[in-house]
């Protein structure tokens, strides 16, 4: 038999329904009694997940996220082809809005030169169509109109006849990356998802458990193989802003995407997001912009200072510490102390180099007027019009110079 509650009991009972009545009225009372203010506890910022635009509030729902593994993560690209990415390809005019948007080619640039700069592997996912694929019965509505504007076209598949420069092509900045003789470029996926094409062969045969996701299109073969990839027991990162989609009157191929990469994927990051996480695998090594023999970095000056005062502060010759084969000046014991115990919190980006440099894969020297500190990081630039330059993208040169950092340190010092 089920038992009662006590209370309930009680109110079922007359006997006791006064006495309840009037505890509940006094638990009320000592509800709504004024007490002794309290501070407000600070309340944590709402969590966001990265778009092209700005950061959205994110959905309420677990974030797993992916810390990488070097020798388990690959970067995928899908179709990073002329008559996607191209003013002149045959889809431009549908998809060209969200990849200007997006700054879809700049971003998938990023990813390749940080993914080679830190020796992880590339896999591309192509999507070619053959004489024979345009005999076939029916086709859903995309795979209609890709055939019926030759999208991806080849002559065949044993031939490259009229291929260079095609629609099917790369684009043009890409094929350093892909044609270097190291990058795996699968066999053509046919519709939109890997399934009929090796790369889920080609990721197990080389090792990969984990797969940071860009390319063409976000909601047609970037998501499908996203879904697959997640199916086949891959743990998946899209980097949103280096996707893009088709925009027609009602309806936006790219936001359709985004929804689902955040409820299916580990999770969804930004191309600097993805910079940053990839090159943390090679580290920066010890490349150091330092004042000839002396080796003094900072042209002299306390790099603490940058961040405790307005502009930074000569530093004394009689107050010096070592960080990677540098010599740093202070102005202080309590700053030489500060720097000791956190080193990387106070040491310049990209070496003391000049960043918006480094974000056009040079190393050119400093002037230390232009030092700024965003983000709780330190940075310079060769003259303040070149700081100007910098900070009119702020974020997507430093992804740029993330990007590019590794591939300098090795090529500098070799």
């Amino acid at each position: 038999m089920q038992s009662t509650s006590p209370l309930l009991a009680a109110l079922c009972a007359g006997r006791h329904t006064q006495r309840i009545v009037g505890a509940v009225w006094a638990a009320a009372a000592l509800l709504v009694a004024p007490v002794a203010a309290s501070p407000t506890p600070p309340q944590d910022p709402k969590p966001t997940v990265e778009h092209f635009s700005e950061p959205r509030a994110d959905a309420p729902i677990p974030r797993p996220g992916m810390k990488l593994e070097k020798g388990k993560v690959a970067l995928v690209v899908t179709d990073p082809q002329n008559d996607f990415l191209s003013p002149q390809g045959v889809a431009w005019g549908v998809v060209g809005q969200s990849v200007t948007e997006n700054k879809t080619v700049d971003n998938l640039e990023s990813l390749f030169k940080v993914a080679k700069n830190s020796g992880i592997p590339v896999f591309i996912s192509p999507h070619y169509y053959y004489p024979h694929d345009h005999q076939w019965k029916f086709e859903g509505a995309l795979e209609a109109l890709m055939h019926k504007i030759g999208m991806f076209d080849r002559k065949g598949p044993l031939h490259q006849e009229g291929f260079a420069g095609s629609g099917a092509d790369w684009l043009e900045r890409y094929k350093p990356y892909i044609n270097d003789g190291k990058t795996t470029v699968t066999s053509p996926h046919k519709v939109f998802g890997p399934e009929s094409n090796d790369l889920v062969l080609q990721l197990r045969k080389t090792g990969i458990t984990q797969v940071v996701l860009g390319g063409m299109s976000a909601n047609l073969c970037v998501e499908s193989h996203m879904r697959e990839l997640v199916e086949q027991g891959f743990n998946v990162v899209v980097v949103a802003d280096a996707t893009a989609a088709a925009k027609v009157p009602g309806f936006d191929g790219f936001e359709a995407a985004f929804v689902n990469y955040r409820m299916i994927a580990s999770d969804v990051w930004s191309t600097a997001q993805a910079v940053k996480s990839i090159a943390k695998l090679q580290g920066s090594g010890a490349l150091i912009n330092v004042s000839g023999a002396s080796n003094v970095a900072v042209n002299g000056y306390d790099p603490v200072t940058f961040f405790t005062t307005s502009k930074g502060v000569n530093g004394s010759p009689f107050i010096t510490a070592e960080h990677q084969g540098a010599t740093y000046y202070f102005a202080s014991e309590e700053n030489k102390a500060l720097f000791a115990k956190a080193p990387q919190s106070y040491v310049a980006q990209f070496g003391g180099f000049c960043a918006y440099g480094v974000s056009i894969n040079k190393l050119l020297p400093i002037d230390i007027t232009t030092a700024q500190v965003r983000d709780g990081k330190l940075y310079f630039n060769l003259n303040p019009a070149v700081r100007v330059k910098f900070d009119a993208d702020f974020a997507g040169n430093v992804a740029k110079a993330t990007a590019n950092w590794p591939g300098l340190v090795a090529k500098n010092l070799n």
